[in-house]
């Protein structure tokens, strides 16, 4: 009876004991999982939305460094033009009326070089004596234009202002053309009845000229349009951005509003057309153009949610007369924030079935937590560091020692990992940061160095008066160094975007002699010039292919200055264009000089390649022109080679596929 007795004891106590540890476990596991959970979930919201929107808000400012720079680069080339002789004689009427021609095509090639869309010349009562765009009209009064006004006042102003799309149409007809675009409707933007922007948005300069006397006897005034300016946009969005995607479509936004209108953009239409002419949203118009205040928030650009950053475009007066806008995408960083949420959910899940299952593993029997143990360490070893155990281990001192290093290895694990995570996204942003601050630090470089180019023009033209034939051998040298290193920085950019594979490809019907040869040789007519060399071009006007006009004259460039660098003096250099095999079109680059030996041709396209012949090693290289070369031409689907007879010699070819007949 007392075994009976004792047994029957026994029983209750051990359920009740067993029941009240697991029902205690399961509260604490239920509540502290619930708990952090919901924290979880508001973090990682919050942080993942946020550290989106600083970004948007930092990239605004790199933006706003490059459009600056733009500005600053039309400035620098009006306060060039401004200091010429040619200048000041034509604005004092010294110069010959046969020589009036000569310096508006000088001028002309100015502005052509440097891109820019406007240069003029005016009097001091800012009378247009001199135009550079045909049909050059002459004779009306900018004396309203802001810009103008300012320098007449401190001698020398910048900034962005709305040109009238009458004055535009006097310029040139194609940039009143250029200038205005369709208002399309746009969803959460506020209704309107407008159809088009006539009116442009430049960006622009002017500068006194000041006579020997220091007299004011006219302006240089120069701009370039913003509207339809897709090179600007692009090159912010490609420093800023890169190449980055998501779900095939770009992360990052670029964006200049004149007014709420857009006039150029990287934002597309659902056609994949750049949507100009769509409208600011409602909210963000009010605060940064009713208000003249920065936006920082979310906001819906044309079809889609960004996590955006506004800043208006305010001109000299300072009135706010356009926007600048820099967004990412926010379904990305949604995706991201999803994709936490359902790992912290998963987890959590995971740790309370974990724990409810020690729990109740430990309201049975003692022996379970080395179980436990051996199925927490297997997960670990299979990758799930996550994975923990109880520290009581029963109440058994030894397993709870065992327990509780079994998690200190795990944390250990986890926090190593974290750390190595850490210092591998470090490491992915001092790249990014890096790579950044090359193509910005190559894009400032350009700007003085073609000044500089443009300065030694000036001087061998005598633009500052004659020189002595010891200072025009300085001058060669100068000139020579400058042009190895514009090529040098020019070869490395495009070798980092080919070996990024950033080089854009946009293949298009393209003329060869109008679109590619034509406009290479007015770039290195300096060059022949030099090097007292000829160029003969038999190109047909039909010779079409299918490419991207700009990487074409990068292949041409590069075949044209090596056709000047390695020629002869006082010889000619021949293009040539005509049917090629199988549906190609056969471009040729023939000059004559030393040739290249036969055993160096098959390295010719190789990277950093230089040629052992002693006259080829006296010219300098980079060895990447070449080696840039091959590769434009293989993206286009093309071949090149070369032939050469040793000291007499040399002719490049390349075969790019035909352009259909129309």
């Amino acid at each position: 009876m007392a075994r009976g007795g004792s047994s029957g004891g026994r029983g209750p106590l051990r359920i009740s004991i067993r029941g009240a540890i697991f029902a205690v476990m399961a509260v604490i596991v239920l509540l502290g999982t619930a708990g952090g959970v919901v924290l979880g979930l508001r973090l990682t919201s919050e942080n993942v939305l946020a550290e989106a929107q600083r970004r948007a808000t930092v990239d605004l400012k790199t933006a706003w460094a490059l459009y600056d720079n733009e500005l600053r680069q039309v400035q620098s080339i009006v306060q060039l033009v401004a200091i010429l002789q040619k200048t000041r004689d034509l604005l004092s009427g010294t110069l010959p009326d046969d020589e009036v021609e000569r310096v508006r095509g000088r001028l002309e090639t100015i502005r052509s070089r440097n891109a820019m869309d406007t240069l003029t010349l005016t009097d001091a009562e800012g009378r247009v004596v001199l135009r550079t765009r045909p049909p050059y009209p002459a004779g009306d009064v900018v004396d309203r234009d802001a810009v103008w006004q300012r320098a007449r006042r401190s001698g020398s102003a910048a900034g962005t202002v709305i040109v009238p799309a009458e004055a535009l149409a006097r310029e040139a007809p194609d940039l009143a053309a250029k200038a205005r675009i369709e208002v399309r409707a746009t969803p959460m933007a506020p209704p309107t009845d407008r159809w088009a922007v006539d009116d442009g948005m430049a960006l622009k300069a002017a500068e006194a000229v000041h006579d020997e006397g220091g007299r004011v006897i006219g302006y240089v005034v120069g701009s370039n349009l913003l509207n339809r300016n897709y090179g600007l946009i692009d090159l912010i969005h490609d420093i800023t951005f890169q190449d980055e995607t998501w779900n095939d479509r770009p992360v990052g936004t670029v964006t200049v509003f004149q007014g709420d209108v857009r006039i150029a953009t990287n934002v597309r239409n659902e056609d994949g057309s750049r949507a100009v002419g769509t409208l600011l949203s409602a909210t963000v118009a009010d605060v940064v153009l009713r208000q003249e205040r920065a936006y920082d928030d979310r906001a819906w650009v044309v079809n889609d949610w960004y996590l955006s950053a506004y800043e208006p475009i305010r001109d000299p007066e300072g009135h706010a007369i356009g926007v600048l806008y820099v967004g990412i995408l926010e379904a990305k960083y949604l995706s991201y924030r999803n994709q936490m949420v359902v790992s912290l959910l998963g987890l959590a899940g995971i740790g309370m079935l974990i724990a409810l299952a020690l729990a109740y593993g430990l309201s049975w029997a003692l022996s379970r937590p080395i179980g436990r143990l051996t199925d927490a360490a297997r997960r670990v070893s299979e990758g799930d560091f996550m994975a923990r155990v109880g520290a009581r281990a029963g109440g058994i001192e030894e397993l709870a020692l065992l327990n509780r290093t079994f998690n200190q290895m795990a944390d250990n694990v986890v926090r190593k990992g974290n750390e190595l995570m850490a210092a591998n996204a470090d490491l992915a942003d001092t790249n990014r940061q890096y790579m950044e601050m090359l193509e910005f630090v190559t894009h400032e470089l350009k700007s003085p160095l073609s000044s500089c180019l443009f300065a030694c023009d000036s001087l061998r033209e005598g633009c500052f008066g004659p020189m002595a034939d010891s200072q025009r051998a300085v001058l060669d040298t100068m000139e020579r160094n400058l042009s190895y290193l514009n090529e040098m920085i020019t070869n490395y950019l495009n070798l980092s975007r080919i070996e990024k594979d950033e080089m854009q490809f946009d293949p298009r019907v393209v003329a060869v002699r109008d679109d590619v040869v034509l406009p290479v040789l007015e770039q290195i007519g300096g060059q022949v010039q030099a090097a007292a060399m000829r160029v003969r071009c038999d190109v047909p006007a039909d010779a079409r292919v299918l490419g991207d006009r700009e990487l074409l004259k990068i292949v041409m460039d590069n075949l044209l200055s090596n056709a000047v660098k390695y020629g002869r003096r006082d010889t000619e250099i021949a293009v040539r264009a005509g049917p090629g095999d199988a549906g190609r079109v056969r471009i040729t680059v023939r000059n004559e000089g030393c040739g290249i030996p036969a055993a160096d041709l098959p390295r010719l396209f190789r990277k950093f390649s230089r040629l052992d012949a002693r006259e080829l090693q006296a010219k300098k290289g980079t060895g990447l022109g070449l080696f840039i070369t091959r590769q434009i031409v293989e993206a286009h689907g093309g071949t090149i080679g070369a032939e050469s007879q040793e000291g007499a010699w040399a002719l490049f070819w390349v075969d790019l596929p035909a352009a259909p007949a129309a």
